[in-house]
């Protein structure tokens, strides 16, 4: 990591510039000039200065968080050498979407297991926006989940287009629109969930202005949003509350299983949403990580889990 933006950080949880010097062992006159380059080099100022101390302004604070995620990664980075010097069996880590977990992805991890059992296997069951922040950090191989639209430039990532699903609107049992025909219009009147909701660690990976509406607004005008990053507590609240989901139509028959139904929305017209792969073009490939793909794939297409109803 830059050792301006190491100075940076430390200034910013200390408050101060002659303790940070002590702490990084270097002068205070060294980490008052990298402090300069750094707000010339973005042309904002990054501290508010006092007898008190430092404060971060609201540029500083952006910076911060950046920065943090930085250190983080490089830290990951770290970790990874050493297990690598010290020979150590080293994990495979994916990514997947809620609905291809219970469909193809679960199934899939406990076959490779079987064929590799020295090998440990690590799965993060997310969103696509989570997904795409795990891939960029370094925490997983490869996603499988939503294409997103409005990535940044320059994030890195590929996709593989493997299949198109069209999405329903989930609710209760107990929901006033449940069992019987209704109409887009309907459901306005009611909560919308998102289990995918855009947040501050998602900037930078994608363009919150192009993202599809569902990241980050109600589809329908209803008074409440609410959002989650568990599915499962997004299943407590469908249960619990009024609100309504929108998720990918061959989710249905597990939600069946937790007691939460499709609605028969009449003039729905279905909207063809890719999946697919999310890689990273830089990041080399470990033939482990190449045969599971090649797996998933082949599970893929030997099933029609993704059939339209």
């Amino acid at each position: 990591m830059d050792r301006r933006l190491k100075q940076f950080l430390v200034v910013a949880e200390t408050g101060n510039v002659s303790a940070a010097a002590e702490i990084l062992h270097v002068t205070q006159p060294t980490i008052s000039v990298n402090i300069g380059k750094l707000e010339d080099e973005h042309g904002v100022k990054l501290f508010d200065r006092s007898s008190r101390g430092m404060t971060l302004t609201d540029f500083g604070e952006v910076l911060y968080e950046h920065a943090k995620v930085m250190a983080r990664v490089g830290d990951h980075a770290n970790a990874e050498i050493r297990l690598l010097k010290a020979s150590q069996e080293k994990s495979v880590r994916i990514g997947t979407g809620f609905s291809w977990w219970h469909l193809f992805v679960k199934d899939l991890v406990a076959d490779f297991l079987s064929e590799n059992p020295m090998t440990s296997v690590h799965v993060d069951v997310c969103s696509s926006l989570d997904g795409l922040r795990n891939l960029m950090i370094g925490d997983i191989a490869f996603f499988l989940g939503t294409k997103v639209a409005g990535l940044s430039e320059n994030s890195g990532f590929e996709f593989e287009h493997l299949f198109d699903v069209s999405d329903g609107f989930y609710a209760g049992q107990h929901h006033p629109l449940n069992g019987r025909p209704c109409r887009l219009s309907d459901l306005a009147d009611f909560p919308k969930l998102s289990v995918s909701a855009f947040g501050n660690r998602h900037i930078g990976i994608v363009n919150r202005d192009e993202l599809d509406p569902s990241f980050t607004r109600p589809r329908s005008s209803g008074a409440n949003f609410v959002s989650t990053n568990s599915m499962f507590a997004g299943i407590d609240l469908l249960r619990e509350t009024n609100a309504i989901l929108t998720y990918p139509l061959p989710t249905e028959g597990f939600f069946k299983t937790q007691k939460i139904e499709r609605l028969d929305v009449i003039d729905l017209e279905p909207n063809l949403v890719p999946i697919g792969l999310y890689s990273l073009a830089t990041k080399n490939v470990e033939d482990r990580v190449t045969r599971l793909k090649s797996s998933l794939r082949e599970r893929i297409g030997s099933h029609a889990y993704y059939d339209l109803p």
